[in-house]
């Protein structure tokens, strides 16, 4: 698709987009000036009114002529707050985060409320898997791409997490007696986070705004969210900036391949790479 002319129009379509997608409670969305006024007591009160506010807003552009060609992304940003709602549940559960099989389990219960979501949604709003990137695409391509980032990121694991977060005493022999918990892990987060961050996004906003816009919108939000890394229980580094730097480069990455490829599975396999370094630092300081 050819990306249009950057008129003051769609530059305050990216704009407004940007905001909405800061808006979402994703990660660290709420901790994002101006959200972080929100005190944290009123969080979830906070995010059952912006389903409410994006539910509202779709209905609206939906039935209106003139504005209708926006209802979908807006539907988006419904679909993915409705997933973060549910998604909070899980942390309800209680799974205890301190121990691997606690990691493993909190891991694919939020990713199975998030995914299932998204998709049912999605189909019961009329859209296609093809709209979410779930379609086959150029599968092989996809896996070559994939599989190569993937392997790229286990060589670089270790002394990745020993920079960025706080590796302790990592030997390759305890990386290969972790995957049976590493894997399931990041492979799980890199479907979750590849479908709400761009699956569910990218196609949407190339219609209105073209590709190179859209995948610089998705990577921008994609690694502003990553800022949470560093504050409270869900500190993982403390090197913020650089991750920051990093996740902004990635998101360029895995929005470039999940728009060439067609394809979710290309993104999921390189983004689960890119995790491991995280989980093993993590799991270094059980």
């Amino acid at each position: 698709m050819k990306t249009p002319h950057l008129s003051p129009y769609h530059i305050a379509l990216f704009v407004i987009f940007l905001v909405f997608g800061l808006s979402l409670p994703a990660l660290s969305g709420l901790l994002i000036f101006p959200f972080s006024l929100i005190p944290t007591s009123l969080w979830q009160i906070y995010s059952i009114i912006l389903s409410i506010f994006f539910l509202t807003l779709t209905i609206l552009f939906h039935r209106n002529g003139q504005y209708k060609k926006y209802w979908q992304t807006l539907l988006a940003f419904f679909i993915a707050s409705f997933a973060l709602n549910l998604q909070a549940i899980s942390g309800l559960i209680g799974f205890q985060t301190t121990t691997m099989n606690g990691l493993v389990l909190a891991m694919l219960s939020s990713t199975a409320l998030v995914v299932a979501s998204i998709i049912v949604l999605t189909r019961l709003s009329g859209g296609s898997m093809y709209s979410i990137f779930l379609a086959k695409g150029k599968i092989k391509l996809g896996l070559i791409v994939g599989l190569i980032g993937f392997l790229v990121f286990v060589a670089l694991s270790i002394p990745g997490a020993n920079f960025l977060f706080q590796g302790q005493n990592l030997t390759m022999a305890k990386l290969f007696s972790w995957m049976p918990w590493i894997l399931p892990i990041v492979l799980a987060n890199g479907l979750r986070e590849e479908l709400l961050y761009r699956g569910l996004f990218l196609r949407k906003f190339e219609r209105l705004i073209g590709n190179g816009p859209s995948i610089l919108l998705q990577a921008l939000i994609f690694s502003l969210s990553h800022s949470v890394a560093g504050i409270g229980i869900t500190q993982y580094t403390p090197y913020i900036s650089v991750l920051m730097v990093a996740t902004f480069l990635l998101g360029l990455v895995l929005g470039y391949v999940m728009h060439r490829t067609d394809s979710i599975v290309g993104p999921i396999l390189i983004h689960a790479g890119t995790d491991i370094p995280i989980f093993i630092g993590i799991f270094s300081n059980l």
